[in-house]
This record gives structure tokens, C-alpha cells and sequence, in this order.
């Protein structure tokens, strides 16, 4: 071996990659690589989730109710829901870009850890049950640990638990190591507003139980022609190549097994959106396909879902663009989420 060094440059290549790679574990690193606010949701959702787990191990008089959804369900107001709901304690674990794989390991998590909520909220999409949707860049980037992919790897499939791996073990797999791209960020002007920005939104979701800090917070799109171009933007974003997947129908079949066993209430709703879209996404075959198979499978566990746009409990005329209603009408959606849930589980109430 003293004669042949070169045996050790792999060693050693590996091992000065390894010191690269550490390099973009660093968070600001991190930021200049891209600056937007996808990697700070989901972190302050990780730290939530731990605090969930930990708090919540000693009783509470009030009762626990745990929200699962997309941008759609993210911006409830904590303060709003304190005064109107004092029995409930109501955390949002809701993200951009969820699906049922985000949602069953949520759940997993809190029901192993021996936590019981009174209510579980649970939106359901087509476009989360999308083969060709940000699946990956999303939820399997930022969600997830080890130990429950492995033991799901025969629903993620070998190409997702691979790039998983990838991922967890590489930074630079997230973290793209475009130098020029970094420098431009690290000379942005705005890139200090954006790292206090970073982490008010961080300390936000944290301190409010998971509700967002909305961008845009009260505002309402007024315009009828952006409303119409934002929602056939969506559509073609979210529907231009769509598959079902199963891995998806498999990931909600197991949360609805799950429910049943633990004889947890739930409440699985599908948020509207503005008419303008809703009036698009009628017309889609992937769309009318998927609410008979989600109608039919939810049907097998007991459960039904509660449809907003045909709900006479609910109400909204306000929309912060085609795709996701203002937040004034998280008010009705809330109120119509509680009739529903003394009209299945405590009819004496009403």
C-alpha cells in the first residue's frame, strides 16, 4: 500500500466532496442558493410537528383538532379561531403543495407518539393524486424522515426512496451549487429584508400553530380578467400532463385505514377555488374521474366528502386569485368545517 498512493485519491476525493457538500448544510448557504420561502414552511412545520408531540403529551381540557392541506387551508387566523372556537386547540399542519404521503406522515407521527385529536381536517384535491405533480421538489425534498420512508418504501417505489436518499445524504441535491446564482443573491439588495422576512415567517407559523402568514394577507383580487388569466394558468400548471397516481390513492387508502382502526373523526374536504376556475377544471376528464374514484374509496372507510361548492353552509365571493379563495372567507369555511362536524358526530348539539 505505501507504494501505491492513488489507491487512497478515491478516499480522499470522496471525503473533500463530503467537505463541499457540509458547506451547503450551512442555512445561509442555503438562502443564496434560492431565495423564496418553500424551505422555511416546512422547516417551521417540522419544529411545529416536535412541539405538537411534545406539548400535547400532557392532557388539555380543550379539544385537539389537527388541519392537513395545501395553501388552501393554510391561512387560517389563529387569533379568529381562539375567539370563535375557545373549546378547540387547532393546529395547522398544512403546507404548499401537499399530498396524501405528506398527510399520512403527519398523522403517523402524532397517533405513534399516542397523541388522540378530537378532529382530523383533511383536504382532498385531484391535482394531489397528480404522477406529474412537484411531488418531489416538494413534499419528498422537504418532508419526511428515514425511518418512515423505509418502512413505506413499498408505496414511495425504488425511484422515490433513491431520490430521497439522494437527497438526505447530498445538501447539493437540494441546495444547487450555482456560484453565479449565489453571488447574484448574496449582491441582491433585498436580500436582508429577505432573510428577516425568512424568519418572521418562521417564527409566525411557529407561534400561530401552524397557520401561515399569508403574502398578501387581506387582499382580494377585484379584477375579472386576472382572475380568469390566474386560474387558466393554474389549470395548465396543474393539469397539463396529468396521471393518476396510485402511490398517492395507496398513501390515502392507509391514512383512512389508520382513522377507522383508531376510531379518529374526520372531516375530509374539497376547497373551492373562484368560479372562473371552478368553471375550467368541470370540464376536465381527469378531474370528473378522480372525484368518482376518491368518492368510491372513501365510500369503503365510511367516510364522505364534504364538497364546499355544494355546501349551502358555505360561502365565499372572495378570492385572491383563481386558484385560492381571500382570506375573509376562512371565517365560513371554518363555520361550515363545525356544522359538519356536529351534524356527524354530536347531532344532540344542534
Amino acid at each position: 500500500m505505501r507504494g501505491k498512493p492513488f489507491l487512497f485519491y478515491p478516499v480522499i476525493l470522496f471525503g473533500f466532496l463530503l467537505l463541499v457538500d457540509s458547506i451547503f448544510r450551512i442555512p445561509f448557504v442555503q438562502l443564496l442558493t434560492k431565495l423564496d420561502l418553500t424551505a422555511v414552511n416546512y422547516s417551521a412545520k417540522r419544529t411545529l410537528l416536535e412541539n405538537l408531540i411534545s406539548e400535547k403529551k400532557t392532557k388539555s381540557d380543550k379539544k385537539l383538532m389537527l388541519i392537513l392541506g395545501s395553501s388552501r387551508l393554510l391561512y387560517f387566523d389563529a387569533e379568529d379561531l381562539k375567539s370563535f372556537y375557545p373549546d378547540w386547540e387547532i393546529y395547522n399542519l398544512s403546507s404548499a403543495v401537499t399530498t396524501p404521503a405528506y398527510y399520512d406522515y403527519q398523522l403517523t407521527r402524532i397517533l405513534d407518539a399516542g397523541i388522540r385529536p378530537d378532529l382530523v381536517l383533511m383536504e382532498t384535491d385531484p391535482n394531489q393524486f397528480n404522477q406529474n405533480s412537484i411531488f418531489k421538489i416538494s413534499n419528498l425534498t422537504y418532508s419526511f424522515d428515514l425511518p418512515y420512508v423505509l418502512s413505506n418504501a413499498w408505496l414511495f417505489g425504488k425511484d422515490n426512496v433513491s431520490f430521497f436518499l439522494g437527497r438526505k445524504i447530498f445538501a447539493v441535491g437540494t441546495y444547487k451549487p450555482y456560484l453565479d446564482q449565489m453571488w447574484r443573491n448574496y449582491k441582491n439588495p433585498n436580500l436582508e429584508s429577505f432573510v428577516s422576512m425568512n424568519q418572521t415567517t418562521f417564527d409566525f407559523i411557529v407561534q400561530n400553530n401552524g397557520h401561515g402568514l399569508s403574502p398578501i394577507d387581506n387582499y382580494v383580487e377585484k379584477d375579472a380578467n386576472l382572475l380568469d388569466l390566474t386560474s387558466h394558468r393554474t389549470l395548465d400548471w396543474l393539469f397539463a400532463s396529468y396521471v393518476p397516481s396510485e402511490m398517492q390513492y395507496g398513501f390515502y387508502e392507509k391514512i383512512l385505514t389508520r382513522l377507522k382502526s383508531d376510531n379518529i373523526r374526520a372531516i375530509i374536504v374539497w376547497p373551492t377555488s373562484s368560479p372562473n376556475f371552478e368553471d375550467l377544471i368541470s370540464k376536465e376528464k381527469a378531474v370528473s374521474a378522480w372525484e368518482e374514484k376518491i368518492g368510491s374509496v372513501s365510500g369503503k372507510f365510511d367516510q364522505s366528502i364534504l364538497k364546499l361548492k355544494e355546501d349551502p353552509n358555505y360561502s365565499c365571493n372572495a378570492f385572491a386569485d383563481g386558484g385560492h379563495i381571500a382570506k375573509e372567507c376562512y371565517h365560513s369555511l371554518m363555520r361550515a368545517v363545525q356544522l359538519e362536524y356536529f351534524r356527524r358526530y354530536e347531532t344532540h348539539r344542534l
